[in-house]
């Protein structure tokens, strides 16, 4: 019981540092972008961009809790590249799923919403006599955002569900990438004693 407290209040500090450090960043990278910005298109492709983001998340979230582990010790018995990452990715499903579908999907949830809202007031800009409308138009911006997002995130279940160990391969893959690059060993086997799921070894 004990290790399972230790484990839960690990993974909040996680999730809350995460959250935190994700959506610093955003907001300000946004921000700051957001005042280059002059041309409207522009704005929407990068809004564009941003609920591809928060969708391709939310496939990563569901296809980590729907994996399964075995197809991915036998690759990295291979040493296939990624394989080991994938079963880390697999093995911490809750941490995966909560980092990519509620800290990276509400971050991207909010600031499309911020970004359609910047649209809109672009528009009146250019266009003043649209100032009369202007509840209309955000309406309209808001449920056209929220429409791309939701059927965006429905096919990409879909595909989550079906093609699970094939994504959560491609996403082992490219964290090995990272981790090659950077020197950082994110998914690495715990040094310590004991089990993988925190029962010492001197209850076996």
């Amino acid at each position: 019981m004990a290790v399972r407290k230790r484990k839960s209040w690990k993974h909040l500090v996680i999730v809350f540092m995460g959250s935190f450090v994700i959506a610093g960043i955003v907001g300000i990278s946004s921000e700051l972008l957001l005042r280059r910005i002059s041309s409207l298109w522009v704005a929407a492709l990068f809004l564009l961009a941003v609920i591809g983001v928060h969708i391709v998340f939310d496939v990563i979230g569901i296809a980590a809790t729907a994996a399964s582990e075995a197809p991915h010790h036998a690759k990295a018995a291979n040493r296939v590249r990624g394989a080991r990452q994938a079963v880390y990715l697999v093995r911490h499903a809750d941490l995966v799923a909560n980092m990519a579908n509620d800290v990276v999907g509400d971050v991207t949830g909010t600031l499309s919403g911020v970004m359609a809202a910047a649209i809109v007031l672009d528009i009146i800009r250019l266009e003043p006599t649209f100032g009369t409308k202007e509840i209309w138009l955000s309406t309209l911006m808001l449920a056209l955002v929220a429409s791309i997002t939701v059927t965006g995130k429905a096919v990409g279940k879909t595909f989550a569900i079906q093609d699970a160990n094939k994504i959560i391969a491609w996403v082992g893959s490219a964290l090995a990438a990272f981790e090659q690059i950077t020197g950082w060993d994110l998914t690495g086997p715990k040094k310590r004693g004991g089990k993988k799921d925190g029962t010492s070894r001197k209850n076996t």
